[in-house]
């Protein structure tokens, strides 16, 4: 019996021993793993990864010279500690047309700047002339004279600043919403009738077609579809009359023929005319 108990020690002595051998060996591992990477890391922000070149993808007028001084990367600056974000916004912040900036790293040795160039889309109404916007609200122009061609004024936004560069600001934080809302539905409308648009009453915007349509869409919610159900009616129309076209409900708009309608900037307004009211019911698939 008791040779037994010393032969059972010798061997829990033995296992103890093996674990801490064992125990040894994974931290001696470990240890050399993150040797490795701490030396691999420290070469990766010094050696290795720096900038050998600057690709430029440009669609402003800037020229690509002037884009890569702005954005502050330099040849040989190391690629792991390149702040991107930073780099694309100041080149954004100072090329006014620059509507989206992006900086991206292509490991080994290149860094890729991508600007996109903005699109005017509308004519915000001043006191003193317009501001051309992009679809972001970002401020392209000042107008002094007459609005852009071809593109649709704002009527009622009611700016707090709006300095070239910028992103246009509202009185009003929900008009700033309300206003890529209604600019970004009329380009995807295409629908080269839509000129104006007045906003002033959040609730109660009217869109202008032609020099003979007013709509009274409501809000802005559901705008794309509105402004599609309003082409829809309008096709029913007679060209040669003035209308008043009522959002009512989902899929119902009120028609008033009305000669009386005014159009901004103008004052063709006849009070003794008389109006034919009637509702059409449109449906879209």
């Amino acid at each position: 019996m008791q040779d037994v108990v010393k032969t059972n020690v010798r061997r829990q002595r033995s296992s103890k021993r093996k674990r801490r051998r064992n125990r040894r060996h994974t931290a001696y591992i470990l240890l050399v793993i993150l040797l490795v990477l701490a030396i691999g890391g420290a070469l990766s922000m010094t050696l290795f990864f720096n900038v050998r070149d600057i690709v430029v993808i440009n669609e402003t007028d800037t020229p690509d010279e002037k884009i890569i001084e702005l954005s502050g990367i330099r040849m040989q600056d190391n690629l792991v500690r390149l702040d991107t974000a930073v780099a694309a916004e100041t080149i954004r912040a100072n090329v006014v047309y620059a509507e989206k900036v992006t900086v991206r790293k292509v490991f080994p040795s290149t860094a890729e700047i991508t600007v996109q160039k903005a699109v005017p889309v509308a004519n915000i109404s001043q006191s003193y002339g317009y501001l051309l916007v992009s679809e972001s609200n970002r401020v392209l122009e000042e107008l002094k004279g007459d609005p852009r061609e071809g593109l649709i004024i704002i009527y009622g936004y009611n700016p707090a600043e709006g300095s070239i560069g910028m992103v246009l600001r509202s009185e009003d934080e929900k008009r700033d919403t309300i206003l890529k809302t209604l600019t970004q539905a009329v380009s995807r409308s295409g629908n080269k009738m839509i000129w104006a648009i007045d906003m002033a009453e959040q609730s109660d915007i009217l869109v202008y077609f032609g020099d003979n349509i007013v709509f009274n869409m409501g809000s802005s919610s559901d705008a794309d579809y509105k402004l599609r159900l309003a082409a829809k009616t309008i096709e029913q129309l007679n060209p040669e009359k003035k209308y008043r076209l009522t959002m009512i409900g989902n899929n119902q708009i009120s028609v008033i023929a009305d000669d009386s309608l005014t159009m901004p900037g103008t004052n063709d307004k006849n009070e003794d005319t008389n109006a034919e009211k009637r509702k059409i019911i449109s449906e879209l698939p």
